[in-house]
């Protein structure tokens, strides 16, 4: 434990050296919280961006220790405070800089994500429940709106570009209700998003827009993969598990629509 904290601790200062001496060097402006957008930014969808980057930081540093040879259960608490220590690291960058501030909203979703694996080991009910991410450019309103504000961003940028990003809460149907044919890698999702109608307002503040919802089928790819079962197998399926692939999707809010494949 000692070992474990001591890490936790060397990382978290080094971020904080990092982001004192370079990171914000040119434009850095002094400690501040977010000033009040908060819960409005991105209508929170870039909180389920934490939430899943706090599960699979946690994922990430618990699968090393259990690697190591550390025993699951310790390694997956060690991994919820390691992910945790990773968010606040990101806050402690954004406080300082001159557009965003230190964000309790952000540090407890994704701090949240960071213990949802410890969560799962404890409640097999919560087993059956995932969380999923999926990409795909169907909008330029990020750059426009960037380009509207005098900032030329990457045509590469994805991060921050949360009118294309979907997030997915995702069921395991055999395990909630008993079936007769429904096959056992085929799960049910629910997708949460953000059109492209945002606008700049007259403090060149993102605003506006809607909140995008889905229903969709959902793949669990170890189940759909099962024959590939060497070590680097379950590694890749299990990386690969946390993406959303197209699938067949009703889309309920803002406006119903049904999509064959939507990613």
């Amino acid at each position: 434990m000692l070992v474990v904290s001591s890490a936790l601790g060397l990382a978290l200062t080094g971020s904080y050296l990092y982001i004192e001496s370079s990171w914000w060097a040119d434009k850095q402006v002094p400690f501040h919280f977010d000033d009040g957008a908060d819960l409005k930014y991105a209508l929170n969808v870039d909180k389920a961006g934490h939430f899943m980057g706090g599960i699979e930081a946690a994922d990430f540093f618990s699968g090393s220790m259990q690697w190591a040879g550390m025993n699951e259960r310790k390694s997956l608490w060690y991994g919820a405070f390691f992910g945790s220590g990773l968010q606040l690291a990101i806050e402690m960058k954004d406080a300082y800089a001159p557009y965003w501030g230190f964000s309790k909203w952000d540090l407890a979703f994704g701090s949240t994500g960071s213990f949802w694996p410890v969560a799962q080991y404890y409640n097999d009910d919560l087993k059956a429940v995932n969380f999923k991410f999926s990409y795909y450019k169907r909008s330029n309103i990020y750059w426009e709106l960037d380009r509207q504000r005098g900032k030329e961003t990457n045509k590469y940028a994805w991060q921050d570009d949360y009118p294309n990003q979907t997030y997915w809460i995702t069921f395991d149907v055999n395990y909630f209700a008993e079936t007769c044919c429904w096959p056992d890698w085929l799960n049910l999702a629910i997708g949460f998003g953000l059109d492209d109608t945002q606008y700049l307002n007259e403090h060149n503040t993102k605003t506006g827009g809607n909140n995008e919802w889905y229903i969709a089928l959902d793949y669990n790819i170890p189940k759909m993969l099962k024959k590939w079962n060497s070590p680097t197998g379950k590694k890749v399926k299990h990386w690969l598990n946390y993406i959303h692939f197209p699938a067949p999707t009703i889309r309920i809010r803002p406006k119903l629509e049904f999509y064959p494949l939507f990613l």
